[in-house]
């Protein structure tokens, strides 16, 4: 399969095979601020992996959605066949992968205060760490920002802020949305207190879940899901403070090599969407090409028969498979 000039030449099989030997782990706890000018009041929990053999020069930093939590990128799940930290480790990567604050096991201010700008903040204060030995005490020479959906939108904001990453793979991100499927998407979520896994939690209304039973409809497409995924998925659910979905202003001023994935029957993105043919990579293409300046290099690939959670469908190994195919030709490991 060809997609905007990248081949997938990694069957999954094989690549499932391969994503789960000789990886070796260890999660941090970052003290990072929620403003420039700010003390270092919050904490963000990241997971590094690189080859047990070996320690890579670049990494991979990976920032996953809303309602998620660091579980999208190494899902427990089918032994390594959806996890993309497995398969970028399995290619020579290194990868760290983070819970943004307001999620996982990062800390959980008020809601108010996890802005999309605070958010960009403390990520920035992570890629620091990944730059200056912090991490694993290994000064990383290069770093290619991995988003999923809100952390694609927080690649928006934080790469033209600060110029600190070598390229960016942004996931389901595309910039146009059927209005119809986004109104659901509201109906679908409600406070986290009022769902029985956070009941306990302690976290103010701000701080959104979704409703049970509404993740397979929203985040997948029938043809390429595997209901032990989706059961898992609803069990591993995680939250999203409201204020951080405040959008970065497009042009987005990008000045490092851009990849956009997205599947092409991503139900919010592309079904009902007229605004470009998701069946068409270079209809997509010359859509979001008027959001990046010409330094981005823009490119796009779309996986067919596949909904907006990528790494959690069927076809997740493929799509690694061209993820890090671009990323070999940005910065090798």
């Amino acid at each position: 399969m060809t997609v905007t000039g990248l081949v997938a030449t990694t069957t999954p099989a094989t690549a499932a095979d391969e994503a789960t030997r000789g990886v070796s782990c260890t999660s941090y706890e970052l003290p990072v601020r929620l403003s420039d000018s700010g003390e270092a009041t919050e904490t963000m929990w990241g997971e590094l992996c690189r080859p047990a053999d070996r320690h890579p020069t670049t990494v991979q930093f990976l920032v996953h959605g809303g309602f998620y939590n660091h579980a999208y990128w190494d899902f427990p799940v089918g032994n390594g066949y959806y996890s993309y930290v497995r398969h970028a480790v399995a290619a020579g990567y290194a990868t760290f992968n983070v819970d943004p604050i307001g999620s996982g096991n990062s800390s959980h201010p008020l809601s108010s205060v996890v802005t999309g700008d605070a958010g960009t903040v403390a990520l920035h204060d992570a890629i620091t760490a990944l730059r200056d030995g912090t991490v694993g005490g290994q000064a990383f020479e290069k770093v290619l920002w991995v988003g999923h959906a809100l952390g694609s939108f927080y690649a928006w904001r934080e790469i033209p802020r600060y110029g600190d990453v070598d390229g960016a793979i942004l996931t389901s991100a595309l910039n146009s949305h059927n209005p119809d499927h986004a109104a659901i998407v509201s109906a679908n979520t409600y406070p986290a207190v009022q769902d029985p896994k956070f009941a306990d939690s302690g976290y103010d209304n701000g701080y959104l879940t979704t409703k049970p039973g509404t993740r397979g409809s929203m985040f997948y497409y029938p043809a390429t899901t595997d209901p032990a995924v989706v059961a898992k998925d609803e069990e591993t659910k995680d939250v999203q403070p409201v204020a951080v979905t405040q959008p970065a202003a497009p042009p987005y001023g990008i000045k490092v090599p851009v990849l956009v994935v997205a599947g092409a029957q991503d139900w919010l993105e592309c079904q009902g969407v007229t605004a470009y043919d998701c069946d068409d990579p270079d209809s997509v293409l010359a859509h979001e090409s008027q959001f990046y300046l010409p330094e981005a290099k823009l490119k796009v690939a779309m996986i067919p028969q596949t909904g907006h959670d990528l790494a959690l469908a069927t076809t997740a190994p493929v799509t690694s498979a061209l993820m890090l195919q671009w990323a070999k030709g940005i910065a090798a490991p």
